[in-house]
């Protein structure tokens, strides 16, 4: 019988892909490039056009679309207008005016033949298959009280089409740093990262690989590949899906049946950072302890539903499990009610379960003039029933809303403000390999349980390409607390029990991107950090650096 329902479910599921790719398609790849998502969140900020950045990376068939509507619109400033058609530059790849056809021979273009017209390093593109390639470079030099830190990266990447229904890309880098480091990289908005074993306890070497390929059918999309998801409109964190966490495999389904509504799909194979005991075995010499060490299976699952109530207002909801050990085909199926599922089959016992989460939010843009409101509400636990008790509600939530101004006071100065709080014990679980992680790194908001934080920021943008950005952060951290704690005690620990630290941060970024998504960045900022058991005092950072980033 158990065969027969999974040959049944797997039947369905190969079904409804074979319907899929049935559709008219065209290829499809996604966009990295965080300026470019910064220009276009600003013109839907001020309702030039209708900008769907919920979920990032974001296809660039839908980015070059937008560009294109924008290229129509007498209402952009001059450097707006500027900025614009040098975007459109880098989009010849979708630009339908550059596909060559039987009476047009095939364009390869490269940097050293036009320097300051092409903004890659090699394109070639015909009528069945485009591509582009660029190196990935960062020289970073950075001083943090007084101790200095410095970053040399190199790799590769590059991004195509072949015909009309695949796309693909791929990016890799090496990463060394040298100095005083921070390994670790908790409580901070630093990337995580598996570092790699060396005997230079100096060196801090780690890599970073994303490769995706994709299916772009007549309203929607089928993705498969390694990468970060993020999910939410967050400034410096978001509480769903983050950047935190190093990258993953996946496959995702996103389906637009309606300019209303929208549905996302993922699944992706996490690494627990939990040894499975039984599982290791011997390999029968001493060589490295002589142990073949296996970690336990770790999966994440997570669906969700955007609609558009009017013009310029979204709201969503949606919800994620974290599951173990091994595959449960159910959460492979996009439709499947998560929590219904896990209640069903495992009769709604905890120590068989899953750890499943709940979330909504909305995002509001330009409803009231080149403004954008947005908030999030994340639900590990809650108890609705007693939600209001004090003695009895377990609460375990987070919650993020943010406001940004656009053209405030003068043009192209825009203000942002952002408030994010986490309960105690979100994200945490009982069982170590059901932790809301990938790599022993949050995948939602880098700061944890038991925080939170104010951000307020202003950014200047005075001519083509440069940002100038100055902005506070303040964040009070408690305690994780104990498991027990966690389940057991009534009444919950209250929100900042067992404090930590205190921070204050004020800091200064200028970016200028000289070619392409070739960036010189500076940075310098002053942190007042007052910890709970241990003195205050002042840490000063500077940082001064070149970066090739993705496209």
């Amino acid at each position: 019988m158990k065969k027969q329902l999974l040959h049944f479910r797997f039947l369905i599921f190969s079904s409804f892909f074979f319907l899929l790719i049935c559709f008219n398609a065209s290829a499809q790849t996604f966009s990295h490039q965080q300026k470019l998502d910064q220009f276009l969140s600003l013109m839907s900020q001020k309702g030039l056009i209708d900008y769907n950045d919920l979920s990032k990376p974001v296809d660039r068939h839908h980015i070059y679309a937008l560009l294109q509507d924008l290229s129509s619109n007498s209402d952009l400033n001059p450097i707006e207008k500027k900025e614009l058609n040098f975007y459109l530059n880098g989009f010849k790849l979708e630009d339908s005016t550059y596909m060559p056809n039987d009476k047009v021979k095939p364009s390869f273009n490269h940097f050293f033949k036009k320097p300051l017209d092409e903004q890659h390093l090699f394109l070639y593109k015909d009528k069945d298959f485009g591509f582009i390639l660029d190196p990935m470079v960062q020289l970073t030099e950075q001083n943090v009280n007084g101790n200095s830190v410095s970053a040399q990266a190199l790799g590769v990447q590059f991004i195509g089409y072949v015909g009309k229904r695949l796309g693909f890309q791929m990016s890799y880098q090496d990463v060394n740093e040298r100095g005083r480091f921070d390994s670790v990289r908790q409580g901070n908005d630093l990337p995580g990262v598996v570092r790699k074993q060396s005997t230079d306890p100096r060196l801090f070497n780690y890599s970073q690989m994303n490769a995706t390929i994709s299916y772009r059918f007549n309203k929607g999309n089928i993705i498969v590949g390694q990468d970060q998801n993020i999910f939410g409109y967050g400034q410096v964190g978001n509480l769903v899906l983050s950047d935190k966490a190093p990258a993953y495999p996946f496959y995702a389904f996103n389906y637009a049946p309606t300019k209303w509504l929208k549905f996302n799909y993922m699944h992706a194979w996490l690494q627990s950072g939990v040894v499975d005991s039984a599982a290791s075995y011997h390999t029968g010499n001493t060589v490295y302890g002589g142990l073949r060490e296996k970690f336990i299976p770790k999966f994440y699952a997570i669906h969700s539903i955007e609609v558009t109530a009017m013009k310029g207002l979204k709201f969503n909801v949606g919800e994620s499990i974290v599951y173990s050990d091994q595959l449960e085909p159910a959460y492979m199926i996009p439709v499947t009610f998560f929590k219904a599922f896990d209640n069903q089959k495992f009769g709604d016992n905890i120590l068989t379960g899953s750890n499943g989460q709940i979330f909504m939010g909305f995002n509001s843009r330009n409803q009231i003039p080149h403004t954008h409101f947005y908030g999030q509400l994340f639900i590990d636990e809650i108890r609705v029933s007693s939600m209001f008790n004090s003695g009895t509600s377990r609460n375990q939530l987070g919650f993020q809303t943010g406001i940004s101004i656009a053209d405030a006071f003068i043009p192209n100065l825009t203000l942002n403000s952002e408030y994010t709080r986490i309960n105690p014990f979100v994200y945490s679980n009982f069982i170590a390999s059901q932790n809301y992680t990938n790599a022993n790194y949050a995948m939602g908001d880098w700061m944890g349980n038991n925080a939170d934080r104010i951000y307020m920021s202003a950014q200047y943008h005075p001519k083509m390409h440069l940002f100038l950005t100055g902005y506070m952060m303040f964040v009070t951290k408690g305690g994780a607390g104990t498991t027990e704690q966690q389940y057991f005690a009534q009444p919950q620990p209250k929100f900042g029990f067992d404090p930590q630290y205190q921070s204050a941060k004020l800091g200064l970024v200028a970016n200028y991107a000289f070619w392409n998504n070739v960036n010189f960045k500076f940075t310098c900022s002053n942190t007042y950090l007052k910890p709970s058991l241990a003195k205050s005092r002042t840490i000063p950072e500077v940082s001064i650096g070149i970066y090739w980033n993705k496209f």
